[in-house]
């Protein structure tokens, strides 16, 4: 029986999902040899404590929760003399 070669070429293409990729055995893949390591699950207060936030010490419980005001800390006034306010600049 005679089979036609571009009959038999358009199957195996349908069939690989990569045509004209080089076919090696599943134990040969990169994805197979790779060491998987677990990812290291960090805590929320670990983090915070990692930070250098200027005038961090002088928080307190209030703004801890939201209810101060960020605009009232140093860093947000202008400097020491407080000389960068809007309201000075008329």
């Amino acid at each position: 029986m005679h089979t036609d070669p571009n009959k038999k070429s358009s199957n195996k293409n349908e069939l690989d999902p990569l045509p004209g990729n080089p076919e090696y055995p599943s134990d040969e893949d990169i994805f197979n040899k790779a060491i998987k390591e677990p990812l290291k699950e960090e805590t929320d207060s670990k983090k915070a404590k990692l930070l250098d936030v200027p005038g961090a010490e002088l928080d307190d419980a209030d703004e801890l929760i939201g209810e101060e005001d960020e605009e009232n800390n140093y860093y947000s006034l202008g400097g020491d003399d407080h000389n960068d306010l809007d309201e000075n600049q008329e």
